[in-house]
C-alpha cells in the first residue's frame, strides 16, 4: 500500500509520521511514497528547518520525497498518480485539501484531529478544551470538504497532569494519535474499518481564540483555572481578571499561574506583593499580575 503523508512541523504531525515509518519498516506491504507539506523551507535544493524539527526534514532524512502542496492541484494530482497513492494520512495540516486530492486515493484520506469529535471542531481545539475544562482526546476521521466533519474511525481519551504546558498536552495527544495509527492502517488493508458518522447535533466549532477568550472565569474552580493558564501560556498573552471588591469593579491582568488550593476559601481577592489570591467557585488561584498594559 502506497501512502502519502500530509502534515506540518508540529509534534502532532511528527509523532504519527514516525509511527508510520516504524510500521513501514516492520511490514513490507506499506510504503510512504511521499510527504506533503505547504511551502517547505528549501536552501540550495535541500530542506532546511526553522524550528527544532519539521515533517519535511524528517521525510528527507528518511529518503522520502517531499511534495510542496502550494503547487497547482493538477501538478499535485499528476505527482500522486505517478506515485500510485493508495491512502492519504493527514495530521495537523491547516489548509483545506482540494476535493480532487481528497478522492485521489482509493483507500481514502484520513486526518488526526486533537479532540473527541464531534466536539471542538476547528483550528485550535487544545485551547478550547482547556478553557472549558473538557475531556481531552484525539480522533481519526475520514476527510471530507467540511472541516473535521467526516466519519470517525478511531478515538482515544488522554489525561493531562496538573500544570501541563501546551507543548506537553500536544505531545500526549500526538502520542495517542500515533498509537491508533497502525491498527487504522491494518483495518484499511483488511477492509474491516467500521466508520461512525458524526452527530452534527452534538458538534461544536471554534475558531482561533481572541484576547477576550483568555479572561479568567471564576465560575470554574481554582484547579481548572490554574490548568487553563498553564496550558495556554504559550500564546504569550495576559489574562484579564474582572473582579468586584467593596462595591467597586476592578480589572487586573494575570501573567502566570503559580499554584492553586482547592481547600482554601476567600471572600474577595487578596494581593500580596506581586501575587494575587483569587477566590474561585471552589478553591483559590494564586497568580502573578499587573495593572499596567503597555502598547
Amino acid at each position: 500500500m502506497n501512502i502519502l503523508y500530509i502534515g506540518s512541523s508540529g509534534v502532532l504531525s511528527l509523532l504519527p509520521f514516525k509511527k508510520l515509518l516504524a510500521l513501514e519498516t516492520a511490514h513490507s506491504q506499506y510504503t510512504i511514497v511521499a510527504a506533503g507539506v505547504y511551502q517547505p523551507a528549501v536552501l540550495q535544493h535541500k530542506i532546511i528547518v526553522l524550528q527544532n524539527e519539521s515533517l519535511a526534514l524528517a521525510a528527507q532524512k528518511a529518503g522520502i520525497p517531499v511534495i510542496d502542496l502550494s503547487r497547482s492541484d493538477d501538478e499535485i494530482i499528476n505527482l500522486c498518480s505517478t506515485l500510485s497513492v493508495d491512502l492519504i494520512i493527514m495530521s495537523c495540516y491547516s489548509k483545506r485539501l482540494p476535493e480532487a486530492i481528497i478522492h485521489l486515493a482509493g483507500k481514502g484520506c484520513y486526518n488526526l484531529h486533537p479532540s473527541l469529535l464531534p466536539a471542538y471542531r476547528g483550528p485550535e481545539p487544545v485551547f478550547w478544551q482547556m478553557q472549558q475544562a473538557a475531556e481531552l482526546g484525539v480522533s481519526w476521521h475520514r476527510v471530507i470538504q467540511a472541516f473535521d466533519a467526516g466519519d470517525i474511525v478511531a478515538q482515544k481519551k488522554v489525561f493531562a497532569e496538573d500544570g501541563f504546558t501546551y507543548q506537553q498536552i500536544s505531545f500526549l495527544l500526538a502520542q495517542a494519535g500515533a498509537e491508533l495509527l497502525p491498527e487504522l492502517v491494518n483495518r484499511l488493508v483488511e477492509d474491516t474499518l467500521q466508520p461512525v458518522r458524526q452527530d452534527n447535533h452534538l458538534a461544536s466549532y471554534y475558531s482561533f481564540p481572541q484576547p477576550s477568550d483568555f479572561s479568567l472565569n471564576t465560575a470554574y474552580d481554582a484547579r481548572h483555572n490554574y490548568n487553563f493558564m498553564c496550558a495556554t501560556r504559550a500564546f504569550s498573552v495576559l489574562y484579564p481578571y474582572h473582579y468586584r471588591q467593596q462595591h467597586r469593579d476592578g480589572l487586573l491582568y494575570l501573567i502566570k499561574a503559580l499554584d492553586y488550593d482547592n481547600n482554601q476559601t476567600l471572600d474577595s481577592p487578596e494581593v500580596q506583593a506581586s501575587r494575587i489570591y483569587i477566590p474561585c467557585n471552589g478553591g483559590v488561584l494564586i497568580a502573578t499580575y499587573t495593572d499596567k498594559i503597555t502598547a
